[in-house]
């Protein structure tokens, strides 16, 4: 089993999956705990954001160094009382976010978007949060044979 970050890399890197159009605004990607440091796919999921995009925007700290998002851990879905020092925790990764002028972040972790999104509202970075997925499914291209065809009877 590999994780979809190395699964999407390895395939648009080897032409598996050819990219029509990249996005045009500025992108930054997420490093989640749980895919970068104990996954140790900090260089693909560099890569693969970059390879969606015309205008990446590394983060100042990447990979190994990048900061939690401080919604990992199970914590994420804790509500009430645990909300508020969850998004003061994240206040770091927020800064950290809007450094890069992004418009876009890449997150390859569920608990991390839910969180990054979070992040966005409580502190005004007018950024949207997407998985690699959502951006890999609108700048694919489709084969032609895979292309629906009309049924003309």
């Amino acid at each position: 089993m590999i994780h979809s970050v190395e699964l999407f890399h390895d395939y648009i890197r080897d032409g598996r999956i050819k990219i029509k159009e990249k996005i045009k605004e500025p992108t930054t990607v997420q490093d989640p705990c749980n895919v970068v440091r104990s996954g140790g796919l900090a260089e693909k999921n560099q890569r693969l954001a970059q390879y969606l995009s015309e205008d990446f925007r590394p983060m100042k700290y990447q990979g190994n160094y990048n900061y939690c998002c401080a919604g990992g851990g199970g914590a994420m879905p804790i509500g009430g009382e645990m909300k508020k020092h969850r998004l003061k925790g994240g206040k770091v990764k927020a800064e950290q976010i809007r450094e890069t002028g992004a418009k876009i972040v890449f997150v390859p972790c569920h608990n991390c978007i839910d969180q990054i999104r979070d992040l966005s509202k409580e502190y005004d970075l007018g950024i949207k949060a997407i998985h690699f997925k959502e951006a890999i499914t609108e700048c694919m291209e489709i084969p032609e044979e895979m292309i629906p065809k009309d049924d003309e009877s």
